[in-house]
């Protein structure tokens, strides 16, 4: 049974990044592979801007879980 539509693959990265379990957006593509998302929406993180947030969000996370 599913608990609703899944998000979108930008939507699920930055929740991911957000945890501070993931040193960067390559870790995050490879989760969201085995989460399902297909090779064509993991590569979307690729683009510019989503990856330097991505990156910002990744290190923010894992500073403030270390603090």
């Amino acid at each position: 049974m599913s608990s609703g539509p899944r998000p979108n693959v930008i939507e699920r990265a930055l929740a991911l990044a957000a945890t501070g379990a993931f040193p960067a957006r390559w870790a995050i593509g490879r989760a969201l592979e085995k989460e399902g998302y297909t090779i064509a929406e993991v590569s979307q993180l690729e683009r510019s801007t989503i990856s330097r947030k991505l990156t910002a969000l990744c290190r923010a996370s894992r500073a403030k879980a270390a603090a």
